[in-house]
């Protein structure tokens, strides 16, 4: 990837179907759902050529987080950014009785 943040918006833009000029937007606030970043994810791992977890995404949700989240790597990224696993749930803020209600 000679320049990830350009070829990251241009992925973006693809999926959203508009010009994304600024990457420091939110993905959802660009006008992204959760079909799409399903949709992203497999974009950008076409892009760098290995999987990418979706709930990587959620914690880098605009184009320069996702830049220096795939610059990193995989197992490098977690821990700089603090993660462990984490559940769906616990990543859009709800408790695990939250989640196991909505059953």
């Amino acid at each position: 990837m000679t320049d990830p943040i350009e070829g990251i918006r241009r992925i973006w833009s693809t999926v959203l179907g508009t010009e994304v000029q600024d990457t420091d937007v939110n993905f959802f606030d660009a006008g992204g759902h959760s079909l799409l970043v399903m949709v992203l994810q497999e974009h950008l791992e076409e892009l760098v050529g290995r999987e990418i977890a979706l709930e990587d995404l959620f914690e880098h949700p605009t184009v320069r987080a996702q830049a220096t989240l795939l610059a990193a790597g995989p197992a490098t990224a977690a821990v700089e950014a603090g993660l462990g696993a984490r559940t769906r749930s616990q990543l859009l803020g709800r408790s695990r009785s939250d989640a196991s209600e909505e059953c």
